[in-house]
């Protein structure tokens, strides 16, 4: 060897070695050229497009690996002639130095590491790179009818395969062969999977451009013509799509139009067919509608016209002579409000407990006064395991048929002993009469004209006049009270207390048991009082109520 064995060079590599090489290349190039082979996105067209850029990556690599092996084979010899040549020269002579370098130089080219991997990572990378793009956003193309866009799809068999299907549809309606007269384009673009066709879209938009002037179809609700259409399949599947759409479980129980809805066929030439974009607009939108509405307990007119999106001055107008203050339970009221033009019924089957109210049986006790009673025994209420048809209008019920009805547990009835012994003339009816013949004179709140809060209400009388007791009870107070001057309380024993004030004479005393109507003073002008008159107040658990509420003027 002309140089040491520390400069030496590395020899050919084994053939063995290389030949393993080859097999792991193409191996790994196979499994780059069927990647995403079975992936969705990548079937069809784009599959084809991704896997014949693999193939050519794969060429590339075999065409490098071919061209660095011939450089190899040229290089060889070149460095062995200038290893002989040097050998002539003593090794320490510069010249050999130099050459030695440039020696070096040339022969590492043809002994370059067989395992780079640099240009090859570069071509895979590129493929992957096309592939995700694929997956992503594919190659499609787009269709138009009569030039509207529809959305994407794959291949144009797919719209060709639906025309057909549509058009074998409509020949069994006719009972005769029908060709769509409509046109298609093309346009093969890049797509967003979110924008493929709705087949269920172009089928409606297909049955709706049959045209066929001799067979007209009208559709009517409750006897009211929306409009006529030459296709009766796109009648019916726009009233499914309607029925589908209004309520979330319509697939799941017994769905229907509670309207009586129609569609009949005719062959009058005089009748214009509607779009069916503009029918289902009309059906799917609200109507105003008058009904009926009876008034239960703890109504009121601005109450029901907040139900019913209705103002108090709308309800007068529909209800002439109504007095919003005065309603009364059963009462019926006209109402309008809005109301869907096509009402939806459903019937669903549901299980659940229902209770079984007890009896109360009276007993009675002479004992006890009539205006009390006690229970001698609690009821309670049984319960019932029920199996119903329930049906619905608008989410509202208004039908329940029991299909079974098994009892689980029977209720305990309730006992409740009543008494029958005469009331004593001086206990509290809890009605409460005027205590005087007077004028109303003053009544209760705030009086601006005085500045004050008035407690009770004024009977103006003359001077003497009657007064009596509003209800019967027990006298607690017979006597002066500051401005209230000489004045009458009365504790009725049931929560309630009555006040009769600026009296001119006391009849009762404290203590005296007082039935309702008994004279207990007469009127006068004492106290803080502008004129001789009843000051009359009722205080409910000690709280000023207002009188006019518990008596009439």
């Amino acid at each position: 060897m002309l140089f040491a064995d520390s400069y030496a060079l590395p020899r050919k590599k084994n053939g063995r070695s290389l030949r393993r090489r080859w097999v792991k290349l193409r191996l790994h190039t196979k499994r780059l050229a069927n990647i995403g082979a079975n992936a969705v996105e990548l079937q069809g067209l784009f599959g084809h497009l991704a896997r014949a850029l693999s193939w050519m990556g794969w060429l590339l690599l075999l065409l490098w690996n071919l061209l660095v092996r011939a450089v190899r084979k040229l290089v060889t010899p070149i460095s062995d002639a200038m290893e002989n040549a040097l050998s002539r020269f003593h090794p320490g002579h510069r010249l050999r130095q130099q050459a030695y370098e440039y020696y070096t130089h040339v022969k590492s080219l043809g002994h370059r590491r067989q395992t780079g991997r640099g240009s090859g990572m570069a071509l895979l990378g590129s493929a992957t790179i096309m592939i995700i793009s694929s997956c992503c956003f594919s190659l499609g193309f787009e269709v138009r009818m009569d030039g509207e866009s529809l959305g994407f799809v794959e291949s144009p068999a797919q719209v060709m395969e639906l025309v057909e299907r549509v058009e074998d549809r409509i020949g069994d309606y006719l009972n005769a062969s029908y060709s769509l007269d409509t046109q298609f384009s093309y346009t093969m673009r890049y797509m967003d999977r979110t924008d493929l066709l709705d087949e269920a879209l172009l089928e409606q938009k297909l049955f709706a451009s049959v045209d066929d002037h001799s067979r007209k179809y009208i559709l009517s609700v409750d006897g009211e013509t929306i409009g006529a259409s030459n296709s009766k399949t796109a009648l019916e599947l726009m009233l499914r799509r309607i029925l589908l759409t209004s309520v979330d479980n319509a697939t799941q129980v017994h769905t229907t139009f509670a309207n009586q809805v129609t569609i009949t066929e005719t062959t009058s030439d005089s009748i214009a067919t509607t779009p069916i974009t503009e029918m289902e607009a009309k059906l799917t939108a609200n109507k105003v509608e008058t009904k009926t509405y009876t008034v239960k307990s703890g109504d009121t007119v601005s109450a029901i016209g907040k139900a019913y999106d209705m103002k108090i001055s709308e309800i007068q107008a529909l209800n002439p002579g109504l007095d919003p203050a005065k309603i009364q339970i059963g009462q019926e009221l006209l109402l309008s409000g809005p109301v869907p033009y096509l009402s939806v019924q459903q019937t669903i089957t549901e299980s659940y407990v229902e209770a079984i109210p007890y009896e109360t049986l009276i007993e009675y006790d002479d004992t006890m006064y009539k205006n009390k009673s006690k229970i001698k025994v609690q009821g309670v209420n049984g319960s019932a395991d029920v199996v119903a048809d329930v049906t619905y209008v608008n989410g509202q019920e208004t039908a329940r048929e029991v299909l079974s009805y098994n009892v689980t547990a029977e209720p305990v009835s309730a006992v409740k002993i009543v008494g029958t012994k005469a009331l004593p003339r001086y206990m509290a009816t809890g009605k409460f009469i005027k205590p005087s013949n007077g004028r109303y004179s003053s009544g209760y709140g705030y009086r601006p004209n005085l500045g004050d809060f008035h407690t009770g209400v004024d009977f103006a009388g003359a001077t003497g006049t009657n007064i009596w007791a509003a209800d019967g009870g027990v006298v607690i107070h017979a006597g002066w009270k500051g401005n209230y001057g000489y004045c009458v309380i009365i504790d009725h024993q049931n929560g309630y207390t009555t006040y009769y004030a600026h009296c001119s004479k006391l009849l009762v005393k404290k203590g005296a048991k007082v039935a309702k109507g008994d004279i207990i003073a007469k009127v006068g002008n004492t106290g803080r009082s502008y004129g001789s008159h009843v000051h009359f107040e009722i205080r409910k658990n000690g709280k000023h109520q207002n009188p006019l509420n518990y008596i009439s003027r």
